[in-house]
């Protein structure tokens, strides 16, 4: 598998993880871009568009496809793309469209048969095993009681805009699940080729399990 968990900064925080997916794209690879955690009203979806091309066409990257619309986006074959974005905003609420419109199930075969996936902050959530990791910072307004996320991170919970200060909290999420946790900070992210796990943006990755936790400088493969 190809998966990159970014921890939520902007382009600039997040030049690494980016580069290294442009290049598992593949020069013009065909990308989609899912902005569906994001309501559409704050900032529209042709700006979030704008934004994800600025970033990746200067690396090769010029064949991006938006979708806003799940079931339009299974009315395409999805190995029709090299690549998935999975874009930022609200959790609970990209977990549940995940599940109503089953773009869960085909998400997990497009990872498991060879295409690469971007997860920026919610969308990196739920990629872990389980989404209670935003509950500080999302509300569930779609009132999901099964939170478990896709689980396509070596069975880790992401935590997402991480700060030392949260540490106590994620404490407290493991005592009440039991599942480890990566804590990624704005400029953090971790990087997942095949079996091997590894810390890829600038800043060092914080791994929780039980009372232990450890830091995995960038570059490191993250072992436990």
């Amino acid at each position: 598998m190809h998966i990159i968990v970014a921890g939520g900064g902007g382009a600039i925080e997040s030049r690494p993880l980016d580069e290294t997916f442009a290049q598992w794209v593949g020069f013009n690879g065909r990308l989609l871009y899912l902005p569906i955690a994001m309501d559409g009203v704050n900032r529209s979806y042709h700006e979030n568009l704008a934004w994800l091309e600025s970033v990746f066409m200067p690396h090769g990257v010029v064949n991006i496809t938006m979708c806003t619309e799940l079931d339009n986006c299974l009315g395409r074959e999805l190995n029709f793309f090299n690549a998935i974005y999975l874009g930022g905003g609200n959790t609970p609420r990209l977990l549940h469209l995940l599940r109503t419109t089953a773009f869960d199930k085909a998400l997990l075969h497009f990872a498991r048969t060879g295409g690469a996936v971007y997860g920026g902050s919610a969308g990196a959530i739920v990629l872990g095993r389980h989404i209670g990791t935003s509950a500080h910072l999302d509300a569930n307004e779609d009132h999901l009681t099964d939170l478990a996320g896709l689980n396509l991170v070596q069975g880790y919970a992401i935590w997402c805009h991480y700060q030392p200060a949260d540490d106590e909290r994620i404490q407290a999420y493991i005592r009440q699940t039991g599942h480890p946790v990566l804590a990624l900070s704005e400029s953090g992210g971790a990087c997942l080729e095949g079996a091997r796990l590894r810390a890829c943006g600038y800043e060092a990755v914080r791994v929780f399990r039980g009372n232990v936790n450890q830091f995995f400088r960038p570059g490191e493969e993250i072992k436990f």
